[in-house]
């Protein structure tokens, strides 16, 4: 199933804008799919499967983790190279080593333990996630520091 899917629907990528809508892509064909007989067969892709689901063993309990850990060295435009993209992070990681987790849908970026930054995955290669917008280093400051009266009057542009 695996092989006919990547040969059906994966040797000219799809264009999607997000993981979101490429996994809303996959489910449809999966469920077009089910009505599929393969070669002379006198059943269906579902009906094998509901004979065949029964004797499947369950998943694991524990969740198994599906990450990359990259250890990106924050370039002087604040972004991270992770794989083929770039992604921000705050400019006062500007020059320090950092530890990004790339999940299947996002990246985590981590300076020693504290998380930095969170983004959606990007798809594309050789895509940018920039911050929606950018403040002055002395204004990151003070966010940092925790004085909401001044964080809540920044707003983006």
């Amino acid at each position: 199933m695996i092989g006919y899917f990547r040969r059906n629907y994966f040797v000219l990528v799809p264009e999607v804008s997000s993981l979101a809508e490429l996994n809303e892509m996959v489910e449809q064909w999966d469920r077009q799919d089910d009505a599929r007989r393969i070669g002379a067969r006198s059943k269906t892709v579902a009906e094998c499967f509901a004979l065949e689901q029964p004797l499947l063993m369950p998943l694991p309990e524990e969740p198994f983790e599906t990450v990359r850990l990259f250890t990106p060295q924050v370039d002087r435009y604040d972004q991270i190279p992770v794989r083929t993209n770039r992604y921000s992070v705050p400019i006062r990681r500007i020059g320090k080593r950092v530890r990004a987790v790339l999940h299947a849908s996002h990246l985590v970026v981590y300076d020693q333990n504290v998380e930095v930054a969170r983004h959606e995955r990007l798809i594309a290669k050789g895509s940018v996630r920039p911050f929606a917008y950018r403040i002055a280093p002395v204004v990151i400051n003070v966010i940092d520091r925790g004085m909401p009266a001044v964080s809540s009057v920044i707003k983006p542009p």
